[in-house]
């Protein structure tokens, strides 16, 4: 029997319309995707864990089925805890457990620091709460292509949003990100695919303002102050965020575990779905 589903949306705290979707039932599981994704990236955890586990899956501001804030400026990690907290006041939802993965491990993270009591743990998946071009590709070099793109953005929005959109469904955007986000002898072609389909459909304001928003914050402010039981996933050929982000991470944090992901990217969720579920159930059996 098919496991029940219902989706809605409700007004946060600045009116901004916020998606979601819950699919089963039993204790719940939040998950928060990378920027500019969607819930598809979590697909090989929906079908592992939706028989046991109430799944909850809400849409960031201004990505998907959610809407842009009014103010652009809204458009911050803090704000996205918030629109996280206030999906639980909606749902009457006391504590969950938290799996984010890339950026929504900065979304964990930062509701974890200001609503403690919601939290009954987290997976923290291929992650960073810091810059996250100070090691990205093993070099600091990666921030000056990011600047440089943003500051021909702001100067030509139309014209630099058309040429994105169409340059992410190219066999050589694809190549590329094959290379540096995925594994291309375990991740599946479709996965990638469907990845850069969801990017190309995303507001460009989503990706410059909360990528800026990131660039900026210090997560590991406080992070000692988490009591609630942590477990940090990396790759071991994680180009995005090398491994050894995963460690500081883990060595931060004074209730965690850590995995490797042997020959994992920054997907590792998606290379070695079958190794991450298992360690995730495990972890999810210890609370």
């Amino acid at each position: 029997m098919k496991p029940p589903s219902q989706k809605s949306s409700f007004k946060s705290f600045d009116g901004t319309v916020i998606a979601y979707e819950i699919l089963g039932e039993g204790p719940p599981l939040i998950f928060c995707y990378g920027l500019v994704c969607r819930q598809s990236m979590w697909r090989h955890q929906i079908n592992y864990f939706k028989k046991n586990y109430q799944l909850i899956f809400f849409d960031y501001r201004g990505h998907n089925a959610s809407k842009l804030p009014k103010k652009i400026e809204n458009l911050t990690i803090q704000n996205c805890a918030k629109d996280l907290f206030h999906l639980c006041e909606t749902l009457q939802m006391d504590k969950a457990t938290l799996l984010g993965h890339s950026m929504g491990v900065n979304v964990a993270f930062e509701f974890a620091k200001r609503y403690p009591e919601r939290v009954r743990s987290i997976v923290a998946i291929c992650g960073t709460i810091e810059n996250p071009f100070k090691y990205m590709f093993h070099t600091d070099l990666s921030q000056i292509g990011f600047e440089t793109l943003k500051l021909i953005y702001l100067k030509f929005p139309d014209h630099f949003s058309a040429i994105w959109k169409k340059s992410m469904t190219t066999p050589a955007s694809q190549l590329l990100t094959s290379l540096l986000g995925f594994n291309l002898q375990l991740s599946q072609q479709k996965d990638i695919k469907n990845y850069l389909e969801g990017v190309a459909n995303q507001p460009l304001d989503t990706f410059f303002y909360l990528l800026q928003d990131m660039v900026e914050k210090n997560g590991f402010k406080n992070l000692d102050q988490i009591q609630a039981p942590v477990l940090v996933i990396g790759g071991e050929n994680d180009f995005i965020t090398p491994f050894k982000t995963q460690l500081k991470l883990y060595k931060h944090l004074p209730h965690a575990q850590c995995l490797k992901v042997p020959k994992g990217s920054h997907c590792s969720h998606m290379d070695m779905p079958d190794l991450v579920n298992l360690r995730i159930e495990k972890f999810l059996k210890e609370l």
